[in-house]
């Protein structure tokens, strides 16, 4: 049974938000691996409901492996210091990973709107990203290096491309035209 489409949005939304809240909480309170845990629970939790499985893992490891170049590139320049969770050295830790993936279980459900809109993904990108790492380190989940102005301006600008290549996966990687709803049963 396929649930309404205002059903998914708001399903896929609160799995969004929780998965958020639970690895950058996790981080801040040296509940790192817990966090993650949870984290990828959720991202389990979506990938059972979605009609189009492969599709999604496909856009889920894509992410993924974005995350893992631009954070890692962030810790690498300085830009953000990672106090929890990190397992090689010089890479990005797997709770940050969890989120790229959080991020874009969101691009066909509750940002479906974004799709084929690439300019704004961008500015989108761009604003919202810088906006979501200063609320991590806000809650002590990671730092800004020793510029924060260049590492906003950094992240803005990672996310400013890497907002509109997910949409852009998110669209070659979709099973068809029909909005994506959940699935249940």
């Amino acid at each position: 049974m396929k649930l309404g489409l205002a059903w998914t949005k708001l399903i896929n939304f609160g799995l969004f938000q929780a998965g958020w809240f639970a690895c950058v909480l996790g981080a801040a309170f040296g509940q790192v691996w817990l966090g993650t845990g949870l984290g990828v629970v959720l991202v389990l939790t979506h990938l059972a409901l979605v009609p189009n499985r492969a599709g999604e893992i496909r856009l889920l490891t894509f992410a993924l492996c974005v995350g893992l170049v631009v954070d890692s590139v962030h810790m690498r320049t300085g830009a953000l210091v990672f106090f929890e969770g990190s397992v090689f050295f010089g890479l990005a830790p797997p709770w940050i990973l969890v989120l790229w993936m959080q991020i874009a279980s969101t691009l066909r459900f509750s940002l479906s709107w974004l799709e084929g809109r690439y300019v704004f993904g961008c500015l989108l990108g761009a604003c919202c990203g810088v906006l979501a790492y200063a609320a991590g380190v806000r809650l002590g989940a990671a730092g800004f290096g020793p510029d924060s102005t260049f590492a906003l301006l950094q992240i803005g600008a990672g996310w400013g491309l890497a907002l509109p290549l997910l949409l852009f996966v998110a669209r070659k990687t979709a099973s068809g035209h029909e909005a994506a709803r959940y699935q249940i049963f």
